[in-house]
């Protein structure tokens, strides 16, 4: 069976660590979602070797797939006014490189030289390639996966600090909801709600007012006002996300992920295992999925996860009566009708 949790959040203060203690090693291997600190480690590693003073003459970047003989004399390049080298193989499809003669060049590096390949966007190794396990094994293999918990709210609460104002745990809270949980993506979202709030701390109308919204969060906020019986502002937000550029069945698909993550907390919460649903998922939206899913009974979830399942199996029917975008409409009456029909019984 399939392992569906979530990789545990990469240590990145043990990584600098280790590198500030050990020194730079020979081969790394960099890849994962969290591009902001992938990046800040690169730049760090490159200072490592190199310094300022010489990174002109020792430091090199080749982008995407290079000639494996430019690596190669990339690498055995002689340092030039400084001690080692630095080659960042940017971009680099290694998955593709079945080449042998990349294995005679990475596993060969002169003790001079560090090598740091760097995945493209969404790109992982593939580890049942001979090349990548040796990689793993020689090198240093770093997934830069979304920081979680006290290490990533204290990079917001510095960077809102940094602009001279103040950001509690409720607005934190709905920033990462609505915007998401990569830095990159949070950076612009947290100098926007700096600009705009007019105090000396950011609160959660400022979030809400500026804060760019994700079309899952805006999923996530419907859900919530179903929960509260608010169906007509359920409605106005999906209209919203119509008229957007969200599509109509990418809607329904995100409605019938939030009903099952809904389901099995709802299911941890009667069995008395909240805390194994927040391990389980490992998920930074853990906080909001539990309180949500206490709104609704389990009967109500399963119900609603059969729903999304009907609807979406419908609409792929040839012949269905309805189009994508009203079948979309009739999954809210029907949330609608189900609710109030719980309610009078």
């Amino acid at each position: 069976m399939a392992d569906n949790r979530k990789k545990p959040a990469l240590n990145y203060n043990a990584l600098l660590k280790e590198l500030q203690e050990g020194g730079p090693r020979r081969l790394y291997l960099l890849w994962g979602e969290e591009s902001y600190l992938l990046d800040d480690f690169v730049q760090r590693l490159r200072k490592a070797c190199v310094g300022e003073e010489s990174a002109e003459f020792n430091a090199r970047r080749l982008d995407g797939m290079p000639d494996v003989l430019q690596v190669e004399e990339a690498v055995n390049a002689m340092p030039f006014f400084g001690e080692r080298t630095f080659l960042e193989l940017h971009g680099l499809e290694i998955n593709a490189c079945r080449d042998e003669r990349w294995a005679n060049v990475l596993f060969d590096i002169p003790d001079w030289c560090t090598v740091a390949i760097t995945l493209p966007t969404e790109s992982s190794p593939d580890g049942r390639l001979n090349l990548i396990k040796n990689i793993k094994s020689k090198g240093k293999a770093v997934e830069f996966t979304a920081q979680e918990g006290a290490v990533f709210y204290n990079w917001i609460r510095r960077r809102v600090e940094s602009h001279g104002k103040r950001i509690g745990t409720k607005a934190m809270d709905r920033l990462v909801l609505l915007s998401g949980h990569l830095m990159n993506q949070l950076i612009p979202e947290i100098d926007k709600v700096c600009g705009y709030a007019g105090g000396d701390e950011v609160t959660v109308e400022d979030v809400e007012a500026v804060a760019h919204h994700l079309p899952e969060a805006d999923v996530f906020r419907m859900t919530e006002d179903i929960a509260r019986g608010d169906y007509d502002r359920a409605a106005e937000k999906l209209y919203e996300l119509l008229a957007g550029d969200s599509e109509p069945m990418g809607i329904m698909g995100v409605i019938d992920w939030q009903m099952r993550r809904l389901y099995a907390a709802r299911v941890c919460i009667d069995s008395g295992r909240e805390a194994y649903y927040k391990e389980l998922t490992g998920d930074y939206k853990a906080w909001a999925t539990i309180p949500l899913a206490k709104k609704f009974t389990l009967r109500e979830l399963r119900e609603d996860v059969r729903l999304c399942a009907e609807y979406t199996i419908k609409t792929r029917e040839q012949g269905y009566a309805l189009s994508e975008t009203d079948a979309l409409k009739e999954l809210l009456i029907r949330f609608a009708m189900e609710r109030r029909h719980a309610e009078a019984s």
